[in-house]
């Protein structure tokens, strides 16, 4: 083994060296950060960059970030086992108000309440940036002025967080929505809903939020998932927008209910979801009146890259269909499997979130209500329960804990 970096290689105590490498390579990333502490010479070797490419080829990703019902003060990494490997303080903000956690695949952790806080923890080094509250100025605007002087028609009843990374330029942003009570206003009307982006990267906690315009039509806040440089929205079932009206009416109506908004262009546009099913499972005799229960009935989730729809085609026979969207440009929907869940296992009116598919084919369930992790091998078709206390929140941390480089600052 030639390290590259000198110091490591002047020696690492009683063993050799490149034995010494070895036996620590096989060790869990919580107990490395330990042994550096041992030694100069052992936190020179274990912080060189050979040793952590080499302790991450051999212990693959991601780890779950997990917040525990009953445990308000931290969020925890494990593995698929349930096996704790770090846990992480949460901002006493946090502490009486039920923190949340974005399901991101990403190496930075969003930690964030209803009440608007929120917070950036990077899991390798412990750094957190504490994001400003204050909805952005509107002082531009004749219509809205800053939340900080009062002037907001209604104090925003909800906040949602999702944090994202620009593909083309690596910069990370926030999305925040603060929402009013959309009850008060018309049905297609979304000014209840005020949009924001911060940019996490290299600047200050001064920088201000940058108003964003709304979507079209009012999203549901809590269906958020983060793919790539996009975040997905399904539309809002509770107001009755026209174009649902009309679908309840009978119209002739294949309607976009996906809201995306691009964190690299910081727009919004909508896409359509996948043809609903007829009995048989044909998508070409679907029938308008479908298209809503193809949104109220699913779960939007993010899957090695693709933005997935998980569908309860069938109340019923509790069968799921999983649909992958291959094409973006196209909106093009595949479906990739159906599962058959009896309801001890998916209970009725249980919120399924498919979170990640393993490279043997298994896909891993989080059931919201339950607070349980669920593997589910479609070879064999059985379903199995990670042993882990019970979940509040899920997500996922795709970083090497042993880096030592803060990646993003506020």
């Amino acid at each position: 083994m030639e390290s590259s970096n000198p110091a490591a290689a002047s020696g690492g105590g009683v063993l050799p060296l490149d034995v010494l490498f070895d036996v620590l390579v096989r060790l869990p990333a919580k107990e490395i950060c330990r042994f550096r502490a041992v030694c100069r010479h052992w936190h020179s070797l274990t912080t060189d960059p050979l040793f952590i490419d080499a302790h991450a080829a051999r212990h693959p990703g991601p780890l779950i970030v997990a917040s525990f019902k009953g445990d308000d003060d931290h969020v925890h990494l494990m593995d698929l086992s349930g096996h704790v490997v770090k846990r992480l303080p949460v901002p006493p903000w946090n502490a009486c108000l039920s923190a949340h956690i974005m399901c991101s695949r990403l190496d930075l952790i969003v930690v964030a309440n209803t009440e608007g806080r929120c917070s950036v923890i990077n899991p390798a080094t412990g750094a957190v940036s504490h994001l400003r509250k204050t909805l952005p100025d509107h002082s531009s605007s004749e219509e809205e002025l800053a939340l900080n002087e009062g002037e907001w028609r209604r104090y925003p009843d909800y906040h949602v967080f999702a944090l994202g990374r620009v593909e083309s330029t690596g910069e990370y942003k926030v999305l925040r929505i603060a929402s009013e009570d959309c009850m008060w206003y018309d049905f297609d009307d979304t000014s209840c809903l005020e949009c924001s982006v911060l940019s996490v990267n290299g600047g200050s906690c001064r920088i201000p939020w940058r108003s964003t315009g709304s979507p079209e039509f009012p999203v549901d806040m809590d269906s958020a998932v983060v793919v790539g440089s996009s975040v997905y929205f399904f539309w809002s079932d509770r107001y009755g927008t026209e174009i649902q009206k009309k679908i309840m009416n009978g119209y002739d109506i294949e309607p976009d209910f996906i809201a995306a908004f691009d964190l690299d262009t910081e727009e919004w546009t909508t896409i359509p979801g996948p043809r609903p099913e007829d009995d048989h499972g044909s998508s070409d005799d679907g029938e308008d009146m479908d298209y809503r229960d193809m949104c109220s009935g699913s779960t939007l989730a993010e899957l090695s890259g693709y933005l997935v729809l998980l569908h309860e085609r069938d109340y019923y026979s509790r069968l799921f269909g999983v649909w992958f969207l291959k094409d973006t440009e196209n909106h093009v929907w595949e479906k990739e499997c159906s599962i058959w869940a009896p309801k001890s296992v998916f209970p009725a009116r249980e919120t399924v979130k498919p979170f990640l598919l393993l490279d043997d084919g298994r896909i891993a369930f989080f059931l919201h209500h339950k607070g349980v992790l669920l593997l589910y091998d479609p070879t064999t078709k059985v379903f199995s329960e990670v042993d882990t206390g019970r979940l509040r929140a899920i997500g996922l941390y795709t970083g090497n804990l042993l880096s030592l480089q803060n990646v993003a600052t506020v």
